[in-house]
Formats: C-alpha cells, sequence, structure tokens
C-alpha cells in the first residue's frame, strides 16, 4: 500500500459467503467504477471480508449492496472505520499448518479414508508439509501419511 490516501476497510458477511460476496462486489466494482482498489478474503479470518479504498466506503451506496454483506465494522472512535495496514500483513503470508504440529501431539483426520480417526504425530516432513501418523484405534500400528490440511490438532504434545 505505497499510495498514503488509500484506507482499509473490514465488511462484515454471512458465515461461509465470504468468498461469494468478494467475487458480486468485485464484479460491481468493475461495472459501478466505485473505487476499490483491492479485496482480501482471509481463510482465518470467517465473516469478514478486507477492502482497500481510496474513497470512504459508504454501505447506503446501492453500488455496494450485494447479498450477504452486512456492513462496515467500525471503529474504536466513532466514525472511524479504517485498519491500520500493519494489522493486515499477518494475513497477506498466513503461517503454513505444519508449523504449529509437534511430534507426539494427538490428532483428528478430517478428510480421506479415515476421516474421523484418531492419531499420534510420528513424523513430520516439513518440506512436503506432510505427516505421518499411527492410528490410535488400529489393531496393528500402521503408518499413513497425510497432508498437513487433513488434520485437527486436538491435543499438544503428549509429555
Amino acid at each position: 500500500m505505497e499510495d498514503s490516501k488509500n484506507s482499509i476497510y473490514a465488511l462484515k458477511t454471512s458465515v461461509g459467503q465470504e468468498k461469494n460476496v468478494a467475487r458480486m462486489l468485485a464484479r460491481k466494482v468493475r461495472d459501478s467504477g466505485i473505487e476499490i482498489n483491492a479485496i482480501l478474503v482471509p481463510e482465518s479470518l470467517r465473516g469478514y471480508i478486507l477492502v482497500e479504498s481510496s474513497s470512504k466506503i459508504d454501505m447506503r451506496n446501492p453500488a455496494i449492496r450485494v447479498p450477504h454483506l452486512r456492513g462496515v465494522v467500525e471503529g474504536k472512535t466513532e466514525g472511524e472505520a479504517e485498519i491500520e495496514f500493519e494489522e493486515v500483513k499477518r494475513f497477506l503470508k498466513p503461517e503454513p499448518i505444519i508449523s504449529s504440529i509437534k511430534k507426539g501431539s494427538i490428532v483428528e483426520l478430517i478428510s480421506g479414508p479415515f476421516k474421523g480417526e484418531r492419531a499420534k504425530v510420528i513424523r513430520i516432513d516439513e518440506s512436503r508439509e506432510e505427516v505421518v501418523l499411527e492410528l490410535i484405534e488400529a489393531a496393528v500400528p500402521i503408518p499413513v501419511t497425510v497432508k498437513g490440511d487433513q488434520i485437527r490438532i486436538i491435543q499438544k504434545e503428549a509429555d
């Protein structure tokens, strides 16, 4: 954000509709000529999208009205809705999922053939973003290799 006149606003949306709202808003911006420079849909910020604009976002403008868009998030002081760029930086380069997983952690598989099963982390391959697991409820311990986004941490490293 090189131009100091641009401001970043958080727009409230229906949870799960963030990408749809961003697409519809982008389409309306192209057609109407509203000055919105960028739209960001952070994965970790459910129910919100971030918009960079050189003019103040006014929800009364009919060109901005799209389904599932609930409004502009107001700031701490009345009439202030801008977000500092420093706060947005963390959404631009998200932390890899693998970095939060430790050897010995208990996880649940959220997709694949073993969906719903609990497992213990045996080994982590950060370069390939893969985790080798051992299913807890299996009669015979068989190592299973899955991608890091296919698991959810239930218990951090068991001491």
